[in-house]
């Protein structure tokens, strides 16, 4: 996070404000009428760890305040539950940076973010062992005893390729890094990019929608129609945005003048 005189940053936050709704309402792709696919969340990732949670949270609210009145896409002009949401989600990184100050360590932001996988895991597990059956679209399957070895069999494989990923991309990240350059560590945006992807866009905000079409259109929405795409584009967001917001730290640190 940069030292910004207050010109700057209003300045900076508009421009990633403008830049946040460009990518998230003209350049995302919607993959099923619930789910959409864009670098915007990216953008607002970037902005909240460049300017800090405040500017963060602006552009996360505005952004899609601003974005639904501009494209509105479920005939209702605001949705209050996503809306507060994306607020929360763009403060996060910002906030998270915070944390990371005290811990400006490689290695330390390594410790974390292996915990972190850890953690889920673990998570997932509990779920695994303790739950008994599943509902999907309606349907009820039972989680028999294979089941409970190879979900969680599945989850570690994934975990351990999504720390494969990152270890390697620091590697190659690295290199274009110089020890004076205020960019965070590859280990500490991974980390950013998770706890946003696991806990607002996988649970959060797919409870936000879930309550919305429920609560506000009235309509039958099966909760697992927005959770499981959410899911599955988790393949496709995690290294993306994870590669994306680096290269956005990357290019700040060499173009942007500060006071």
């Amino acid at each position: 996070m940069m030292k910004f005189s207050t010109l700057q940053r209003m300045t900076l936050t508009a421009m990633m404000l403008v830049l946040s709704i460009v990518a998230t309402r003209f350049l995302g792709i919607y993959v099923t009428p619930y789910v959409r696919l864009s670098c915007g969340v990216a953008v607002t990732m970037f902005s909240s760890i460049l300017l800090g949670p405040i500017s963060g949270a602006i552009i996360g609210g505005l952004g899609d305040i601003i974005g639904i009145l501009i494209m509105p896409v479920s005939g209702v002009a605001i949705n209050p539950f996503i809306t507060i949401t994306f607020t929360l989600m763009g403060a996060t990184p910002g906030l998270i940076m915070l944390g990371f100050k005290k811990f400006n360590n490689k290695r330390i932001s390594m410790l974390i973010f292996d915990a972190f996988l850890l953690l889920i895991f673990i998570g997932l597990l509990l779920f695994t062992f303790l739950s008994t059956e599943i509902t999907m679209f309606n349907v009820t399957f039972k989680i028999n005893k294979i089941a409970k070895i190879i979900i969680p069999i599945i989850g570690f494989i994934v975990l351990c390729l999504i720390h494969v990923f990152v270890m390697y991309f620091n590697k190659y990240f690295s290199r274009f890094v110089n020890k004076d350059n205020r960019v965070p560590n590859v280990y500490q945006i991974a980390f950013i990019v998770i706890f946003v992807q696991v806990i607002f866009t996988l649970f959060i905000n797919a409870f936000a929608k879930y309550l919305f079409y429920a609560l506000i259109l009235k309509q039958n929405l099966p909760f697992e129609l927005i959770f499981f795409p959410s899911l599955l584009l988790s393949f496709i967001y995690i290294p993306g945005n994870t590669i994306i917001v680096s290269y956005l730290c990357l290019l700040a640190s060499k173009t942007i003048r500060v006071r």
